[in-house]
């Protein structure tokens, strides 16, 4: 049987360097649809953030249900570990906003909007997480768990 262990939100973000920047996020439509799509995220203080097209399903759908679940490539690489992480979207999509943000994703968002933060076809997600969960090879080895306290 394997344990639970509590770590810290340091810990979480440690080990979330094992698996990179691409994860796929989990929505879930108005009509109760759920939803997977791979994203690239960048890490902003104890936020997940993402650069999306407007017109995005998953952008649609965290504008009706905001709660979300984000799980990363489970590999050898990795030694069959699971990542998961659950937390609220937040759609920044006013010029502002994207101002703010434009330089926090680690590249450069030109690249994917010529038009700059002023341009509406793009906007950011930006995921409030209140759980982190580690299964060691899938929970055999044991699980690591991570809650915001509120």
């Amino acid at each position: 049987m394997s344990s639970t262990k509590v770590v810290t939100f340091d810990e979480l973000l440690n080990e979330s360097s094992r698996f990179g920047r691409s994860a796929y996020i989990a929505s879930v439509s108005k009509a109760s649809i759920p939803f997977v799509s791979p994203v690239t995220f960048s890490w902003f203080g104890e936020d997940l953030l993402t650069f999306l097209a407007s017109n995005e399903q998953k952008v649609k759908n965290c504008r009706v249900n905001s709660e979300v679940n984000i799980h990363f490539p489970v590999s050898l690489e990795n030694n069959w570990d699971s990542f998961l992480l659950w937390g609220t979207a937040q759609i920044i999509s006013d010029t502002q906003g994207r101002e703010f943000l434009w330089d926090k994703m680690g590249y450069d968002c030109n690249l994917f909007e010529p038009g700059g933060p002023s341009a509406d076809t793009h906007v950011f997600m930006q995921i409030r997480l209140h759980k982190g969960l580690i299964l060691r090879r899938y929970g055999i080895d044991g699980r690591e768990v991570w809650r915001r306290e509120s």
